[in-house]
């Protein structure tokens, strides 16, 4: 399992801060830190950007590459946004986060990922944004978004599919989460292909009026299911240190031939 660090969001209040004033040092050193901590790429999560959004992805991706040498994972409903960032990016190849049924943003994104040959995340989500409840339905439209992609022309490496990781305060929260593991089990069978997968662990416990240990108890727990349920990539926190070793430690479990300890 390789990790994306989502800590670099702008509906953080320090994050926001420091676009709004245009503290590029901030970002410098963000970046740094995650990828000391164990990152193996970075999302940045810009939000819509309405206003100058070409100057304002350059402004976060020229900051987050001065700071590290890690693979970019763009995040951004702005298609101009998003063309600047896939243009810019320098270090191994970016991600595009993501894409959907939805027919407004599929093809323009499909487009990009081609255009680049950039890695696309899909979401398993219906065309009208809903997420879907049963394994059976995500696998459904796992099978759809992979086919409509690769008619786009999209290689089927690319491809990394998010099964959409539901928090657990929703109304069945946790048996959505199993269904998770499930899709995730069934899905190199139902697209008879290796696919990547990746799945946002802060998801799990977003809503949830718990204290910090117990949030971190369940990220623990979960991320283990995911690990032996063969997710791909994980975006988390990478600086709660907790759900990081534990998948360290059950892909160092998981994993064939000799054991080392050199995981941590």
């Amino acid at each position: 399992m390789l990790f994306i660090a989502d800590n670099l969001q702008i509906t953080r209040p320090s994050v926001a801060r420091a676009f709004a004033s245009g503290d590029a040092h901030f970002f410098i050193e963000l970046a740094r830190s995650m990828e000391r901590a164990g990152a193996n790429a970075i999302d940045i999560n810009t939000g819509p950007l309405p206003k100058n959004p070409q100057k304002a992805m350059a402004f976060f991706v020229n900051a987050v590459q001065e700071g590290c040498s890690l693979p970019l994972c763009l995040d951004t409903v702005n298609q101009i946004a998003m063309e600047e960032g896939l243009a810019m990016a320098r270090h191994g190849r970016p991600i595009i986060n993501g894409v959907s049924l939805e027919p407004s943003r599929f093809r323009a994104m499909a487009g990009l990922a081609r255009r680049f040959d950039a890695d696309i995340i899909a979401y398993l989500l219906t065309q009208e944004g809903r997420v879907p409840t049963d394994s059976d339905t995500r696998l459904a439209l796992a099978a759809n978004l992979f086919a409509n992609l690769c008619d786009e022309g999209i290689l089927p490496e690319r491809i990394i599919i998010d099964p959409i990781c539901p928090p657990l305060a929703w109304n069945e929260g946790p048996a959505q989460a199993r269904a998770v593991l499930e899709t995730l089990r069934l899905l190199p069978d139902v697209l008879n292909f290796p696919i990547r997968t990746v799945a946002g662990l802060s998801n799990l416990t977003s809503g949830l009026r718990a204290p910090q240990k117990a949030r971190t108890a369940f990220q623990n727990a979960y991320i283990a299911l995911l690990c032996k349920a063969g997710l791909s990539l994980a975006l988390l926190d990478i600086f709660c240190t907790e759900p990081l070793n534990t998948a360290r430690a059950c892909t160092a479990l998981l994993k064939p031939g000799v054991f080392s300890w050199d995981v941590f």
